[in-house]
């Protein structure tokens, strides 16, 4: 068996005992989802994680990571099975953040232009039922 397509990370981001997750409204067709991204070449994780946060977010972390998880996904695209393996974080954000707000993530993967992301909170048992894309699979880790 061969060996992942891509390193990814995931951050399961709570505040307030919610999920911070984003949509894309240019694309009502992607699901909800939350901030992650790859790690690139000679990237750790857990530094792959932080940059990645603050791409797609706008915000910094100021708390440590907790590593969650490793978890393999599997994926049909175009035909192609596509393998990532996963890399979850937690971070338990300080705040006062808003309920709502818009940003730019300027490096898209595979690039292309910017692409518009709207991230809002969700109470975590929610989030296990309306996150896609395999990313609700390590929401029982949190605590």
């Amino acid at each position: 068996m061969t060996g992942p397509d891509a390193q990814k990370v995931l951050i399961y981001a709570t505040w307030r005992g919610r999920l911070l997750v984003f949509d894309e409204p240019d694309f009502p067709e992607i699901e909800l989802q939350v901030p992650g991204g790859t790690v690139e070449p000679g990237e750790d994780p857990e530094q792959a994680a932080t940059r990645e946060f603050a791409e797609e977010t706008g915000l910094a972390l100021s708390n440590t990571l907790r590593p969650l998880a490793i978890d393999d996904y599997r994926f049909t695209k175009n035909g192609a099975v596509i393998y990532h393996r996963r890399h979850y974080y937690h971070a338990d954000i300080g705040g006062p953040y808003p309920d709502t707000w818009l940003h730019h993530e300027m490096t898209p993967f595979g690039g292309g232009g910017p692409i518009l992301l709207r991230f809002f909170w969700i109470d975590i048992a929610a989030a296990r039922a309306r996150l896609c894309y395999g990313m609700q699979n390590c929401l029982i880790l949190l605590r």
